[in-house]
């Protein structure tokens, strides 16, 4: 039976395996196991920072080890060697207290409240050398299975877990539209082989018996793979190193000690001599047991996995904030490249080990060319465009609110000069923004409001205006409606005195009774008086509700041409493909919360004499270009998505 400092002995030889060498000298080296009582191992650590380093990020990495060697749970705890009676004081409980506390959390900020950056996905460094080869796409997909995989496998370990396409892109920072496209699409499917695989033909269904007796269609089964596979360079790279070490007579679990034994993973990653193959495999497991064949053992596999964990994690890990994925990128309109090329910019941001400090000035040496090789672009002046301040009438959002460049030293006298590959540097917004823009919120004097830290923001933005005619940015970040116009008297129109606006608001505020949290097919088709062998079809097919609204909103608009039945020619479209949406911005509309698209519904008027309101959106310009300055069938289409009528 393994005692307790050899038990600790081989967790570090696996972390020393699996981390970063600087990582791993700097937090768990010099870390020791203090006990293991109860299923608990209490382990010590340096400092307190240490202490805090392990906690929130090697907790569970080290109890999948132990359970991998004990063959049962173990739970981890870490004191710090300045206190190591920490933990042990606070868990013995006096005779004359209580069992159960209540604990009311208060004194949120706004920031932690809303964000809850607690609340993370953690994948892979190693997703940005994979996200170069097939593209942000692809990576996003993986993402979204690889956390819905990973939430079912925690509450049912065991088995196939049926879950619903909604708990897949929630995190997959797409709408449903581009979710279903993508992941039909032949050249994204080949991309994913080796980490999302359906597991029967495109063309084949499979049916099952249903509670009323008859067939339904079964759900389609894909298999998520859990590691991330090797990118074909880097597959070739290692397949070419094991074959050339086993031509010069080698046994090849001695190659794969000798490749373990090479301190800078990078260098296993160098291809040494071309291989040319038709397929290159996706793990080093699966080269071991092609060269292997029949003579492959346990000890060639476990050797192959650990070569396979090692090159895997020397980026170390992304995190990525569940809010960022569900409502930045939807609110600012983020392309999946964009949203990529944020989420490794940050992980690039730089981080001392051994203080915990963090700058979030990130340089790439070789400017945009690098930035769009990140992405799987050769094309630099896109990322050019979006990095552009005015970057507003085009597809995709602003990154100029999540990138600011900053001034490069000249110090060098040989740096690139040429546009594509100058070195490049930019601070980058590391924190959410939560305010309409990105820029600093103010207060109601106008002021500026410190962020969650208590430092001013460093993005900019524009003068807040009054009432007289302009908009003003409200505590949480929406745009307050007010009409703009010239006053034709001394006296100030404020939002009570306006007539206009007084009518605007009360609308406003009967409105907002009626939006709902998100769009739910079964109701609208239900508050429209739906027939219901109609309904039933649609709900059976699974029918998307995006696509409802898209149709909806395209027949609302001139492009329409003579069309003039909103409902009708949705259900048409819904019955023949109930999948398939109305091209262009309608998307995107239907994307929308139902309290944004009413946002951009009330700016529109229904008639030509009334006033256009004023509202601060990322689809206000494609709003108007696609409904027009006014819009008669704006009420009808009000009646149809929130089930009552609305007044000019």
């Amino acid at each position: 039976m393994l005692n307790l400092e050899d038990i600790w002995g081989q967790v570090l030889h696996q972390l020393q395996l699996d981390m970063p060498k600087a990582s791993y000298e700097t937090w768990a080296k010099d870390t020791q196991a203090l006990s293991l009582e109860k299923n608990v191992l209490t382990v010590c650590a340096r400092n307190a920072y240490a202490k805090d380093w392990l906690e929130s990020r090697m907790t569970a990495i080290i109890q999948t080890i132990l359970k991998g060697m004990l063959a049962h749970p173990v739970s981890v705890r870490f004191v710090s060697r300045e206190n190591p009676t920490m933990v042990d004081e606070a868990d013995e409980e006096p005779a004359d207290e209580e069992n159960k506390l209540d604990i009311e959390p208060v004194q949120w900020l706004d920031y932690d409240r809303i964000v809850q950056p607690h609340k993370q996905i953690v994948v892979k460094g190693y997703l940005r050398r994979l996200g170069a080869e097939i593209g942000p796409k692809a990576i996003w997909l993986y993402i979204g299975f690889h956390q819905a995989a990973w939430r079912a496998q925690e509450q049912n370990s065991s088995g196939i877990k049926t879950l619903h396409s909604q708990d897949v892109m929630r995190f997959s920072g797409l709408s449903n539209g581009a979710f279903w496209r993508l992941l039909k699409h032949t050249v994204v499917q080949q991309h994913l082989q080796g980490l999302v695989q359906r597991a029967e033909a495109q063309a084949a269904r499979r049916f099952r018996r249903g509670r009323d007796g008859r067939p339904h269609r079964a759900p389609v089964r894909y298999q998520v793979f859990m590691t991330p596979r090797l990118t074909r360079t880097d597959a070739i790279a290692i397949h070419a190193r094991i074959r050339s070490m086993m031509e010069g007579k080698l046994e090849i679990h001695k190659a794969l000690q000798e490749l373990l034994a090479i301190e800078d993973v990078m260098e296993l990653l160098i291809p040494n001599e071309p291989l040319r193959i038709a397929v290159p495999l996706h793990t080093v497991m699966d080269i071991v047991r092609l060269e292997a064949g029949k003579a492959h053992t346990p000890e060639m596999e476990k050797l192959a996995q650990q070569l396979h964990r090692r090159i895997i994690s020397m980026l170390g890990d992304i995190h990525i904030p569940h809010y960022f994925i569900t409502e930045t990128i939807r609110r600012y309109n983020l392309t999946p490249a964009q949203a990529w090329l944020i989420t490794v910019s940050r992980d690039m941001a730089f981080i001392n080990s051994r203080t915990g400090e963090r700058r979030d000035l990130v340089t790439f040496k070789r400017g945009y060319l690098e930035m769009a090789e990140l992405i799987g672009s050769s094309r630099y002046k896109t990322i050019q465009a979006w990095l552009h301040p005015h970057w507003n009438e085009q597809r995709g959002g602003n990154l100029a609110r999540f990138l600011m460049e900053m001034p490069m030293p000249d110090s060098n006298p040989d740096v690139d000069l040429r546009v594509e590959s100058m070195p490049r540097a930019f601070r980058v917004l590391l924190e959410e923004p939560l305010d309409a823009n990105g820029g600093i919120r103010l207060d109601a004097n106008g002021s500026h409001m410190a962020d969650a830290d208590g430092s001013i923001n460093w993005t900019q933005m524009g003068a807040l205006v009054d009432a007289n005619g302009s908009h003003m940015v409200d505590a949480n970040g929406s745009a307050l409606n007010t009409i703009k116009h010239v006053p034709n008297t001394k006296k100030k129109n404020t939002s009570t005195t306006h007539p206009l606006t007084r009518t605007r608001h009360a609308r406003s505020a009967k409105a907002a009774e009626v939006v709902p949290s998100f769009w739910e097919l079964e109701s609208l088709l239900g508050q429209n008086d739906v027939h219901p062998k109609v309904q039933k079809e649609l709900l059976e097919v699974q029918a998307s509700v995006h696509a409802f609204v898209s149709w909806v909103l395209y027949v609302a608009s001139p492009q329409s041409g003579n069309l003039s039945d909103p409902l009708g020619y949705a259900l048409s479209r819904l019955r023949e493909h109930p999948l398939r949406e109305a091209r262009g911005v309608f998307r995107q509309f239907a994307d929308l919360p139902p309290a944004e698209l009413l946002l951009l519904m009330q700016s529109t008027p229904h008639s030509s004499y009334a006033l256009p309101g004023q509202v601060e959106h990322p689809l206000a310009r494609a709003w108007k270009k696609a409904m027009g300055s006014h819009n008669p069938m704006l009420p009808q289409v009000y009646k149809i998505l929130f089930g009552n009528e609305v007044e000019e």
